[in-house]
């Protein structure tokens, strides 16, 4: 029987290793079934589904969350309103600032891209038994728990998310700590 690790013990050199090629394997098949209905992109396709998970984002605040520069993620934005998928509306703050909707028909595209995402990782998730299931889910949820620091990271890190379907979020993007 393996030796069980503490939360103080360091993780071993393969654990590293498998832990990251199995965050980049989940991440490549994610993108793959994604892009099967959505080939503008990655980040058109992150877009998207961060604008539909936090309705009324800034352009600054969705280019921040994708790591794009304001430029880069205002022409995302121009793309997914020339697909009809979003709507901009000035800020009655600051007439400088856009926040960002979904249209119908860009709501009805997100469910899309988030039901291609869930039959990626349940594929990959069908060869694993339950009680291990059980065990992974607790595991993920505390790795999660541990990666926001602010609402940007949060929001990078779900931007894939359905937040409906994610009760409890470990992130807590929206929650107390986390301010918009």
């Amino acid at each position: 029987m393996g030796m069980r690790l503490t939360k103080d013990a360091s993780p071993s050199d393969r654990l590293i290793n498998l832990f990251g090629a199995l965050a980049q394997g989940v991440s490549d098949e994610m993108r793959g079934a994604i892009s099967q209905r959505f080939p503008a992109g990655g980040e058109t396709a992150a877009a998207l589904s961060l604008i539909g998970h936090e309705p009324g984002l800034s352009i600054d605040q969705i280019g921040k969350a994708l790591r794009l520069s304001h430029a880069g993620a205002a022409r995302v934005v121009e793309r997914l309103v020339a697909q009809n998928f979003v709507l901009k509306a000035q800020s009655a703050c600051d007439r400088r600032v856009m926040h960002v909707s979904l249209t119908p028909s860009g709501e009805t595209e997100r469910m899309a891209l988030l039901n291609l995402r869930s039959k990626a990782i349940t594929a990959l998730l069908a060869a694993v038994g339950e009680k291990d299931r059980a065990a992974l889910e607790r595991v993920a949820e505390t790795i999660l728990a541990s990666l926001p620091r602010d609402d940007v990271r949060a929001r990078t890190t779900c931007r894939f998310c359905d937040e409906e379907k994610c009760t409890n979020c470990p992130t807590d993007i929206v929650g107390p700590g986390i301010t918009n």
